[in-house]
């Protein structure tokens, strides 16, 4: 979609592409605290506006993190177990409705999680057009996020390899946005998408809520009920979503 075709509004009514093949989404970095379940939770957000099928996977077991907010969609799996990779993997292999599926890597999972799609051949059958594979690779401040992508930058042969950039985790970019291996993608035609920076006391609010980013938007507690949130940290949220909904709709999934 477009992005001069949104209107500035938490939801808008969108015309979903038909989609054929599933999708898997994951949503990573082998560093911690860099924003991971904040993007996961906005690809829920932007699967739901769009009215395409999906389902979430929470890593972070046993009591998970993204399961708090979007507990009618998600599942926890704990990846290194292989009943959970039976769970994840073969229902996006055996999907034929074009659902979309995500995973939220839990910190310190990112090259493991690399050596199972490799070791699965699922990077393979994606290159081969079995089902589409998105690795959104959430960008921290230090070195080690910058080494990080450079280290991993040819295992997503098969997988479309997007950047996030988060600053609204306090994150200083400036090192990224001036190295070499940021260039280098950019030449080799990588996709990089910002995700602005959320008011401090609007993300605490929401946490404190355990809603969803809609939910907080349209006054709503978790139940349904009428909430009696600020207006002001309603419309701060409001504005957020609707930059960072124009930056996912970048990725065209």
């Amino acid at each position: 979609m477009a992005a001069n075709s949104r209107s500035n509004n938490s939801t808008r009514a969108a015309a979903a592409s038909p989609v054929v093949k599933p999708t898997l989404l994951i949503v990573g970095a082998q560093k911690g605290g860099v924003g991971k379940t904040t993007v996961a939770r906005l690809l829920l957000h932007w699967l739901e506006e769009n009215r395409r099928a999906h389902i979430a996977f929470d890593t972070e077991t046993p009591l998970g993190s993204l399961i708090r907010f979007h507990d009618d969609k998600t599942e926890l799996a704990d990846i290194t177990e292989v009943a959970a990779q039976m769970r994840i993997f073969d229902a996006v292999a055996g999907d034929r409705s074009g659902a979309t599926f995500i995973v939220d890597l839990r910190a310190g999972h990112l090259y493991a999680m690399l050596d199972l799609l490799t070791d699965l051949r699922i990077l393979r059958d994606a290159q081969e057009g079995a089902f589409d594979v998105v690795f959104l690779h959430i960008m921290g401040g230090s070195t080690e996020s910058i080494r990080e992508v450079s280290e991993t930058l040819d295992r997503f042969s098969g997988a479309r390899h997007i950047i996030v950039t988060n600053p609204g985790n306090g994150a200083d970019l400036s090192d990224w946005e001036a190295s070499e291996v940021r260039a280098n993608f950019g030449r080799d035609g990588g996709v990089e998408i910002n995700i602005p920076a959320l008011n401090k006391q609007a993300y605490l609010e929401i946490d404190r809520a355990g809603s969803t980013f809609a939910q907080f938007v349209n006054n709503k507690r978790k139940n349904g009920a009428e909430a009696s949130y600020s207006y002001v940290l309603r419309g701060y949220a409001r504005n957020w979503l609707y930059k960072s909904m124009t930056e996912i709709d970048r990725i065209s999934l």
